[in-house]
């Protein structure tokens, strides 16, 4: 806050202060008179008046600046209230269940991790490798996973050459932005960075709600946000020419990613992701049949056999009894067919 810059105090008379302003008490101490000299700053009326208004502004003012800097000083880019309807919007997208949703999965801190991707020594855009230490290093010596774990080389993300640098920085910052990637815009117009969509499409979430049912997005009931997501869906709020997606597409997409990601880029929180659909994400370095020098073989993992049925799909009498698909896995497994005949394969 800009400091607040007071008159030069003045040697001033008592009985030219107004009558409001003047002590009376019993005589002063040179102390207290040297106090109340320096309160002579507000002698004249207007003056109290102008300083007292220049207060009452500064406190009335919005506080959203103040959020923005408390969140780039903490490495982020949107504030707590932004972050706040981001997590309502996410879980929106994905409702929790018996599953976790959009919000427990982490989804919107994926989502800040990208849009503040630049903000550290090295952009955090693409992790690195080869091995998280999810899993275990392989014992060849008699082809049983071994005691030892690599350390997680996903967490440390690798520096981007010029042009992937010039690339995603035009990507969150937009376009015009950034010098040198302005190149196609004459032809097709600015792209509007990241950062800037979704700081004004959560805004805008937050109006039409505020419009539509008094309240903002994550105040809201399911029903009502049901309601609001599908307007602003219709509306296309903050469509975006040069990408031709609005901002709910873009959300839809960064909430699955987010979802379903490896961890180290912010979301999939604890690989519940993984887990809800099935998925035991990177394998490496034990991978499912282990090389043994003592039989100059393969071992297949008991727990993840390769030539015989997983161990919870054998029934009664050796039968092989698939686990049925979720009803999730079911809509995608038919989006998948639909697609396929839809591009004649």
């Amino acid at each position: 806050m800009s400091r607040l810059r007071l008159p030069d105090v003045r040697r001033v008379a008592p009985e030219i202060l107004p009558a409001e302003l003047r002590r009376q008490a019993a005589p002063l101490t040179d102390v207290a008179r040297a106090a109340e000299r320096s309160v002579a700053v507000l002698l004249g009326r207007r003056q109290f008046l102008k300083a007292l208004g220049v207060v009452l502004a500064a406190l009335s003012a919005p506080i959203t600046w103040a959020e923005r800097a408390v969140a780039a000083a903490r490495g982020r880019f949107l504030t707590s209230s932004e972050f706040h309807t981001l997590e309502a919007l996410c879980d929106h997208i994905l409702p929790p269940d018996a599953d976790p949703g959009g919000r427990d999965l982490g989804a919107a801190g994926y989502i800040g991790s990208l849009l503040s991707g630049f903000d550290g020594r090295v952009p955090r855009i693409f992790a690195g490798g080869p091995f998280s230490n999810r899993n275990r290093f392989p014992d060849n010596t008699d082809g049983t996973p071994s005691l030892r774990r690599p350390r997680d080389s996903f967490r440390h993300f690798i520096p981007l050459t010029r042009v992937q640098g010039l690339r995603w920085r035009a990507e969150l910052f937009g376009s015009a932005a950034v010098p040198g990637a302005d190149f196609n815009d004459a032809a097709l117009g600015p792209l509007k960075g990241l950062r800037d969509i979704y700081r004004d499409g959560i805004a805008q979430m937050d109006q039409l709600a505020e419009t539509m049912k008094g309240a903002p997005f994550a105040a809201l009931a399911s029903a009502d946000q049901d309601e609001v997501f599908a307007a602003a869906d219709s509306m296309r709020v903050g469509l975006d020419p040069r990408r031709g997606s609005a901002f709910i597409d873009l959300l839809i997409q960064h909430t699955l990613e987010g979802c379903f990601a490896v961890p180290e880029y912010g979301g999939n929180r604890h690989s519940q992701g993984w887990r809800m659909i099935g998925l035991e994400g990177d394998d490496q370095p034990l991978g499912y049949s282990i090389f043994s020098l003592q039989t100059n073989g393969y071992n297949e993992r008991p727990d993840h056999p390769m030539s015989t049925p997983n161990p919870d799909e054998v029934g009664p009498g050796g039968t092989v009894v698939p686990k049925p698909l979720s009803s999730d896995g079911q809509y995608i497994q038919q989006s998948i067919a639909f697609l396929s005949m839809l591009l004649g394969g």
